[in-house]
Formats: C-alpha cells, structure tokens, sequence
C-alpha cells in the first residue's frame, strides 16, 4: 500500500493518526494474523444478521478484502487475531485468542478510553466479533458458534490522557503483546502463540455444536483468578508496559521509512 505526506504528518504529537497508517502497520506484522483495516471497518460498520443470504454475502465481502493475508478462509488455523476497531471516532483493539489449553476461544478488547467510551465502544467490538465469527463459519462450516462458545473481555489496560491518542494506543498494545509473546516463543517457553497456523489434526479445542440461529453471549469480566497464571500475564498489559505515545508515533514513523526505502532498493535491484 501506498502512504502519503498527509499520512506522515499524522504522525506528529497532537495528530490524529490516519486509518491507513494504522492500516500499514497491521498488514506489515507477518508473524501474527493482524487483520488489516478494511476488513475491520467491514466487521464493524455491517449490522449484525444472522440470516443466511446476509452471513454468505458478509463473507463473500470480506474475503474479497482479504486477498493479501487470507487468514479468514482457514479459521480454525488461527490462534490469534489481531483487529483495529473503529466508532463513533475512537479506536481500540480486539484480540481473537484460541488457545489450545483453554475450552473456549476468548476476544480481548483493549480500549484506551474505558471511562468514556466503554459501553457504545463494547458494543462496536461485539458486533465485530459476531460478524467475524460468521465469516469464520461461513468459510469452514465444521466451525460452529452458540452461546456458550465465546466470550468477550474487556482488559484493564493504559488510558489515554488527550482525545488524539487513541490510533497510536492501538498499535501500542498490537505491539506490546506482539512482541512479548514473540519472546516467549524464542525463549522456548510455553506460548498462547506457539503458532498461528497449525494444522487441522492438532486442533483439540472446537467449540460445542450450534446452530445457525444460535444467539450469543459475553461474559466481560476480567477473572481475577488467572492474575497469577504466567500464560494469562503474557495478555495483560500495565501502565509500566505502555510505550510512550510519542515514542511509539517515532517507531512508526521508522517502520514507515525503513520499508520505503527496502522497496526502493529492491526495485532498483
């Protein structure tokens, strides 16, 4: 994809960073399934239907979206999903994590503005993860969701202390977990992510059948019994973890460079 000046500038303390900064970023992380933005805005913005022409028709969208990473035709490949969440002019991050050693796949929401924003910015995540649910069902219909299959947590995480920051949070935490868990995995220890894409025989975890009508419900709370689980720490983040706003608006403004100037080279090869 292709940034521009304005782009750039976005990047400048006090600005509101742009989608398709944001968009860069998520697409630029190969290691993980970082759902790029305009599947996203799709995921969020398409009104819940469970009808059967509108889930076909919800798939078939998001798929044609999806050309670059494809990770939305193989689901039960994934064992985390990162996804950039837009509304009502605020950003925040949800997180597919199905984890072998747990019974149902989780969505993690970290959201920068919990005292503001937390009821209509839930209701954004839920109606993106209900839609990326279907997606995932239409394009493998072994996968099936019901009311006991999924919950949602919304995360205690750092809050943002003006109202531009909220695009460069989400990249913060993408990053902050990213990174952590990509540590782990080197280190050798056990990891939620000791791969993303793992092979149909090894998955042990599939939800309880459904039925496509099924409605679904969340659970919110953040256990306060897994505070102490090392697998469940590698998903919290505290305030001593945040990067910097502008620290991390630096980062990405190299990234952005260093990428422009690998392609430049590549080309002139």
């Amino acid at each position: 994809m292709t940034l521009s000046y304005t782009d750039i500038e976005a990047l400048q303390p006090g600005e509101w960073v742009t989608d398709d900064v944001i968009d860069f970023y998520f697409r630029g992380n190969k290691k993980y399934a970082f759902i790029p933005v305009p599947i996203a805005n799709l995921l969020t913005e398409r009104p819940i239907d469970s009808s059967s022409k509108s889930i076909k028709d919800l798939a078939s969208d998001a798929n044609m979206l999806d050309v670059e990473t494809q990770c939305l035709r193989k689901p039960k490949h994934i064992r985390v999903a990162f996804l950039p969440i837009f509304g009502d002019g605020h950003w925040s991050l949800l997180v597919y994590r199905n984890q072998k050693h747990r019974p149902l796949p989780e969505f993690l929401h970290f959201n920068s503005y919990l005292d503001s924003t937390r009821e209509n910015h839930t209701q954004c995540a839920r109606t993106a993860l209900i839609n990326l649910l279907y997606v995932f069902r239409e394009n493998d219909p072994s996968m099936t969701i019901s009311k006991e299959s999924y919950r949602l947590v919304v995360k205690n995480c750092p809050q943002q202390t003006n109202g531009n920051d909220c695009g460069v949070f989400v990249c913060m935490y993408a990053y902050t977990l990213s990174t952590r868990l990509a540590k782990r995995e080197s280190e050798g220890r056990p990891s939620p992510l000791h791969a993303v894409f793992r092979r149909l025989s090894v998955m042990t975890n599939s939800p309880p059948l459904g039925r496509r009508s099924d409605a679904l419900s969340f659970s919110t709370k953040d256990s306060d019994k897994d505070q102490h689980d090392p697998e469940e720490l590698a998903w919290k983040i505290k305030d001593k973890d945040a990067i910097l706003p502008d620290s991390m608006r630096e980062y990405l403004i190299k990234i952005i460079y260093s990428a422009t100037v690998t392609r430049s080279a590549s080309a002139s090869l």
